[in-house]
């Protein structure tokens, strides 16, 4: 009996291993070590396919416990008969020494095989020209450059209390608030639209994102030999035309009008004029580009920062710029056209719309 309640304390903290069969006189012992195994082998088939964040998270609700479970399973397996789940009162699911209860039941909600609505947000994050460089260098080299990139991208999300969904190659699609609970999802996903473009900056390498946010289903998706928490939403093909919009022009971090409402007082940003979208009946919807997080340190010391930057923000005319070619105001527009300056594709796109006082909004169905 000793060794079945240690065996199940293990079980409760997913720690699977591999039950020794012996043999018993007793036949409702033998009945209850068959039943053990089989749950067991269940158990390490069901983990076998879970995130191991999601078992982490379901067997620990305050960071200590899978420790502290696993002490305890130890002071199990030293426990004599009158110690046992049959013995005194008292004894069952708890550790005297330390007064906690004994955490047999992990919680399995998260396991559920069922979809729930949640807010979330989501990015995807792709390293533009990544396949040309990967041709052009040694492979060893290849594999050390992303290498590098995919351990700084999980160690900042995982601080951003993110999830790495997956990857293919240069591209990484990552989500707030899907499989980790996170109220703050959308500043984490805008500070993660700054932060990605510079340390691909910092490495040599050039970055696209998109960001948006909304409405998804998210549970346990799949099938028996292949199961996976996933979320289903039109944010994912969203997403996707904001990166390579993106891309395409330039430019760096793209987000949805949601992102830069909630995240206009710690980040920067500019329009980026119209796209349309089928998520919306392909009505034309503002994008905003994500230029640099507005840092501060105390709470006094960031409150006149921020009031100097909105003071001095560069970028006051090429708003104005925009929302005149957006509204066809070519007459202000004319007056306006000083602010587009540069080289960049979008530049080039808004002075040519002025030239020419026709706007062509972008139609997101081509990165489809």
């Amino acid at each position: 009996f000793a060794e079945v309640s240690s065996i199940m304390c293990d079980a409760a903290v997913m720690r699977i291993e591999e039950v020794p069969e012996r043999r018993s006189f007793i036949a409702e012992l033998n009945a209850i070590q068959s039943a053990t195994r089989l749950m067991l082998a269940n158990l390490k088939e069901y983990k076998s396919y879970m995130p191991q964040h999601l078992v982490a998270d379901g067997v620990s609700d305050d960071g200590t416990e899978l420790s502290n479970a696993s002490a305890m399973s130890r002071s199990h397996s030293r426990l004599d008969r009158s110690q046992s789940s049959f013995g005194s009162s008292g004894s069952q699911g708890s550790d005297k020494s330390s007064g906690r209860r004994i955490p047999l039941r992990p919680s399995m909600s998260i396991f559920a095989l069922q979809l729930s609505t949640r807010k979330v947000s989501i990015a995807a994050l792709n390293i533009v020209g990544f396949t040309g460089l990967a041709r052009s260098k040694d492979d060893k080299e290849v594999l050390g450059i992303h290498g590098s990139l995919a351990l700084w991208l999980t160690n900042e999300v995982s601080a951003l209390r993110g999830i790495v969904d997956t990857f293919s190659g240069d591209r990484f699609f990552v989500t707030f608030n899907a499989s980790k609970m996170l109220m703050s999802h959308r500043p984490a996903a805008g500070r993660l639209g700054c932060t990605f473009p510079s340390e691909c900056k910092e490495m040599g390498l050039t970055a696209s994102a998109g960001l948006a946010s909304g409405e998804a289903k998210v549970g346990n998706m799949g099938c028996a030999t292949m199961r996976k928490f996933s979320f289903v939403s039109s944010l994912v093909p969203f997403v996707y035309a904001l990166e390579r919009h993106a891309a395409d022009m330039g430019l760096t971090t793209l987000v949805d009008p949601l992102v830069q409402q909630e995240c206009q007082r710690d980040i920067l940003f500019r329009r980026a004029g119209l796209l349309k979208l089928r998520k919306f009946k392909d009505t034309p919807v503002p994008v905003f580009e994500a230029l640099k997080m507005i840092e501060g340190g105390e709470s006094d010391e960031w409150m006149y920062e921020l009031e100097a930057a909105e003071k001095q923000n560069p970028y006051k005319e090429w708003d104005a710029l925009m929302e005149a070619v957006m509204r066809a105001d070519w007459e202000s527009a004319c007056g306006l056209l000083n602010a587009a300056t540069g080289e960049g594709r979008l530049a080039e796109a808004v002075r040519a719309a002025v030239s020419q006082q026709e706007y062509e909004v972008p139609d997101s169905s081509r990165y489809h």
